[in-house]
């Protein structure tokens, strides 16, 4: 029960995190102008900081679930959802990192709106996990 619930937690915190992310963060983008760059940079540093915490604690909690899945839980919904999971990481690093790193090169609006557009497929990714990550808690209880 206490695994799930803390899964839960950090999932639904990085839903909230991509939700503003979403519409606050990437929005911010636009009203760079000149300063593009720097205001890419800056964004790297400090967007790290609280990736660091939630993602690794999200993926490692995602794991110990799947290996230890309680007997209320399907299985093939945990599994699921941590395949949602691999995804929204597979994309990061083959899609949205790679455009982090030609907006910061190239300082091109063009871009900034690409990243804006593109980045709902990571906020549904991260809704739909927790969206089960509740479902799961609901099973429980």
């Amino acid at each position: 029960m206490v695994l799930t619930l803390v899964h839960s937690f950090f999932t639904v915190a990085m839903f909230g995190f991509m939700v503003a992310v979403q519409l606050v963060i990437y929005p911010q983008f636009r009203h760079a102008g000149d300063h593009l760059r720097t205001y890419s940079d800056a964004h790297t540093r400090v967007i790290v900081r609280g990736l660091a915490v939630l993602a690794p604690v999200e993926v490692l909690l995602a794991g110990w679930l799947f290996v230890d899945t309680p007997t209320e839980l399907h299985r093939s919904l945990v599994f699921g959802s941590g395949a949602l999971l691999a995804a929204g990481w597979i994309v990061t690093g083959a899609w949205f990192a790679p455009l982090h790193g030609r907006i910061h090169d190239t300082a091109d609006p063009a871009l900034v709106e690409r990243l804006i557009r593109t980045n709902w497929i990571r906020t549904a990714i991260w809704a739909v996990r927790a969206l089960t990550a509740t479902l799961f808690v609901h099973q429980l209880t």
